[in-house]
């Protein structure tokens, strides 16, 4: 009632027609479309065509879990990580050191032995991704210190960090490595 509305319009829209296709005669119709059926005979399969047997060949959903993060690809099938490896040697004059380890890339599983003097320290250490350590009595002289690799964990090689620290915290040698199982690394300390 706000509004009047006009009765007449001086406008006038035209209807909007579709054009009519008429198809010919020939041409099957959508509806009823036309059947070219050759009539095969085939013999029965002796096997049914409906397996109610609990045999799947589809893939099991756990099976993606199950590959490696890392492959040969990455760059870790070099011959130089199939052979035992030299850290270097350290020079010091404390007779207790600290040493700490991780894994440095990701945390799949990588154990490793410590050997001083062909003598085992410290049996299995699981290596994650933080740092854990232990520490090292010094004999005057020559000290070697071995750090075995005891798997690749499940993306291999074992990828471990370690570093050799003074009581004060004064980091005194660093490495990485990328070894593969059984193979050892070997670090040299002199005590002054």
């Amino acid at each position: 009632m706000a509004q009047e509305l006009p009765t007449t319009s001086s406008r006038r829209i035209e209807p909007v027609v579709a054009p009519v296709v008429v198809p010919p005669d020939d041409t099957p119709s959508i509806l009823f479309p036309e059947k070219k059926e050759e009539p095969i005979f085939k013999r029965p399969s002796a096997e049914p065509k409906i397996n109610l047997r609990t045999t799947t060949d589809l893939l099991d959903p756990g099976e993606r879990f199950n590959k490696k993060s890392f492959s040969l690809q990455d760059g870790y099938s070099s011959p130089g990580f199939k052979s035992d490896t030299f850290l270097g040697e350290l020079r010091t004059g404390k007779s207790v050191l600290d040493m700490i380890c991780r894994d440095h890339q990701y945390e799949d599983g990588d154990m490793v032995r410590v050997w001083i003097d062909d003598k085992v320290v410290v049996e299995q250490i699981y290596l994650r991704n933080v740092f854990q350590g232990f520490q090292i009595d010094l004999k005057p002289g020559f000290n070697k210190i071995e750090i075995e690799a005891l798997n690749q964990g499940s993306s291999g090689p074992n990828t471990a960090q370690f570093k050799v620290l003074d009581k004060e915290g004064k980091v005194l040698s660093e490495n990485i490595w990328n070894l593969n199982s059984g193979v050892k690394a070997v670090l040299v300390v002199i005590k002054e």
